[in-house]
């Protein structure tokens, strides 16, 4: 199933210096995506992951630089964040400045999500199965998004630690350098520690009057970005938003207000039907927790929601064929 993504141009202009500068070809990965150039005179790129995908793993390839991700969020500034980063610089404090960014990170990086959990922890998680791209990506945002926190606090070290889900690389004292702060791998989840006694300090450079004004630019940006979605994708999105479970058809339709009917049929007219895309995640997901090696079979067999290992083991035959 293709899932649409949009990225802004802005950030794929930073990139392409940054590839640039270290020795890599940025228009010749865009010729390996097929995307062209003339794109990146629009506000937002559109494409699909598939071609997201070559694109990055492209540029990967081409400069052999394992922490690419890291050095592309140090470039993302918060005024490269559009309404966004409008609205974090006009925050009247942290714990707001978090709101924001669960609310409207998707306007900026439409398959990534953060959401704040005992007020001074940000999980990310993504809408798709990354791959080979989940370092590259969980680093950009986690760079991104501390260097925007540190900003509206006048470089006051916001972020205590980060937490990465995938193991620890061969270059992660580079990257802890980059970070400046405790970088820990093989955690349950992405996330960035927030220090807690500034989540209430009120941000000197907020205006409220701006700050209302840029969120009304954020929710205009989000509802325009959601009339977009495929249906499949919107039902896509909603699963893997269910944190360690995978909820039925009858809860989906309950969340989007439809009957399983109009489910069937608006899913059908998209060449997909619920089990398919319910089939195509778990698929993704197995092949994520293979490749990162930290899970017996027993685990997988429950973390995909299955009732026995020997049921984990068929559909895994099936989806390797």
């Amino acid at each position: 199933m293709s899932v649409p993504v949009a990225l802004p141009s802005i950030y794929l202009q930073q990139f392409s210096h940054l590839l640039n500068e270290l020795g890599g070809d940025f228009t010749a990965c865009l010729r390996v995506a097929d995307l062209t150039p003339e794109m990146l005179n629009e506000p937002m790129v559109k494409g699909d992951w598939k071609q997201v995908e070559r694109f990055f793993s492209c540029a990967l390839q081409q400069v052999n630089v394992p922490e690419l991700g890291a050095l592309l969020g140090e470039r993302l500034l918060v005024q490269t964040h559009g309404a966004l980063g409008y609205s974090l610089m006009n925050a009247p404090t942290l714990s707001e400045a978090f709101g924001l960014l669960e609310s409207f990170i998707r306007i900026r990086i439409g398959f990534m999500r953060l959401r704040v959990e005992n007020q001074s922890r940000l999980i990310l998680t993504a809408d798709i199965q990354l791959a080979t791209l989940e370092r590259f990506f969980s680093e950009v945002v986690c760079m991104a998004v501390k260097l925007a926190l540190e900003f509206i606090c006048h470089n006051k070290q916001v972020v205590q630690a980060v937490h990465f889900a995938f193991a620890e690389p061969e270059s992660a004292t580079t990257v802890r350098a980059m970070f400046a702060c405790a970088v820990h791998y093989s955690q349950p989840q992405t996330a960035l520690i927030i220090q807690p006694e500034l989540l209430s300090s009120p941000i000197r450079i907020a205006e409220p009057e701006v700050f209302a004004l840029a969120q009304k630019m954020c929710a205009e940006a989000l509802a325009a970005l959601s009339e977009t979605d495929s249906f499949s994708y919107r039902v896509r999105r909603y699963i893997l938003a269910a944190t360690n479970r995978f909820p039925d058809q009858e809860e989906v339709c309950r969340q989007l207000h439809i009957t399983t009917r109009t489910l069937h049929r608006n899913l059908a007219k998209e060449g997909t039907t619920y089990r398919q895309i319910m089939e195509d995640i778990k698929r993704g997901l197995a092949k994520e927790y293979l490749a990162k090696g930290q899970h017996s079979q027993q685990e997988m067999a429950y973390l995909l929601g299955y009732s026995d290992a020997a049921n984990f083991r068929r559909a895994l035959r099936r989806w390797m064929l």
